[in-house]
């Protein structure tokens, strides 16, 4: 119960309703009277493996992105959900956000307490003024990751949590939260009828940024421990990479750690059903390359005076 008053406790108010209509300001109003009854239900749900279809049915409705907006990809779909859904996931979010820092490695930034993204703005800004000042070569990648949230695979998710320690009890819990779960998209007003949802995790969910930072640590990991990545005057380590969410930027050093960079990329994608678009990937140069630039993928090409980097523009 104590979980459960605290997240709701933190919970903005004027925001859209799930499909219920309940607002956190009812939850508020009420909660002396409805409080045991919702941790009830929610123990229940738990213990049965199964949440009441207005937990498991999301109104899905579309933010504008960048681009033409008569491309249905430069639209971003947002799950609104119930309040009540809400708190059981976010009194899950709280616990699996203590164990967050001992799983994913510090390079990557999003969603685990005490790591901001402004910490990769500010290294890829050193490394590019260190290495332009020592006239060291250096090549940044950034990797555009397609529809990054909506294409998680499920089954690849859980067994990642099991790898990396997580209880099979735990694991249960959030797997409830993902059964059977469907949306209606709101168009025009008005709502379609539901359809089944078995791949992505929820943009609206409290659990969402930090499950998709486990499903993509794998990825991360294989390439810390393949390439050779950028070696600074001074540091015993090479920098591999930089990671906020999907917006992930990789340090090379020669024509190997490329090719490398590509097979591994093109395994997980196999094995996550993630999709690296080529197209919207960027990749910047500095120093001189003697020997000549690296060869890149797909006809992308090198630049050479910066790249936009988490919203900032980052380079000369």
């Amino acid at each position: 119960m104590q979980e459960l008053w605290v997240e709701l406790q933190a919970m903005p108010t004027g925001r859209s309703p799930g499909i219920d209509g309940l607002t956190a300001e009812f939850y508020k109003a009420f909660w002396d009277i409805l409080g045991r009854d919702v941790l009830d239900v929610h123990n229940e749900c738990l213990a049965s493996g199964s949440l009441p279809v207005s937990c498991r049915r999301a109104v899905l409705t579309l933010l504008p992105k960048k681009g033409n907006l008569q491309d249905i990809k430069n639209w971003r779909p947002v799950s609104l959900l119930c309040v009540d859904y809400k708190l059981l996931s976010k009194v899950l979010a709280s616990r699996l956000g203590r164990a967050m820092e001992q799983v994913i490695h510090r390079d990557q930034t999003y969603c685990v307490p005490g790591r901001s993204m402004v910490d990769n703005v500010h290294l890829i800004r050193d490394v590019l003024e260190v290495s332009s000042s020592l006239d060291i070569d250096a090549g940044l990648i950034s990797v555009d990751q397609e529809k990054a949230f909506d294409r998680v695979e499920h089954s690849f998710l859980w067994r990642v949590m099991e790898s990396f320690g997580f209880s099979a009890g735990f694991i249960a819990k959030i797997q409830v939260l993902y059964r059977d779960i469907e949306s209606v998209l709101k168009i025009n007003g008005s709502l379609c009828a539901p359809f089944r949802v078995c791949r992505g995790v929820r943009q609206g969910c409290a659990l969402s940024g930090m499950l998709y930072a486990l499903s993509l640590e794998p990825l991360l990991s294989k390439l810390r421990s393949s390439l050779q990545g950028l070696l600074l005057p001074g540091f015993s380590e090479s920098m591999i990479l930089s990671a906020y969410a999907d917006d992930l930027i990789v340090f090379i050093r020669n024509q190997g750690d490329v090719d490398i960079l590509v097979n591994i990329i093109k395994d997980f994608n196999v094995a996550s059903a993630a999709r690296v678009n080529w197209g919207k990937s960027e990749a910047l140069a500095v120093g001189r390359w003697h020997g000549g630039l690296p060869v890149l993928p797909q006809n992308l090409t090198w630049r050479r005076e910066g790249l936009k980097y988490l919203g900032i523009y980052v380079g000369k």
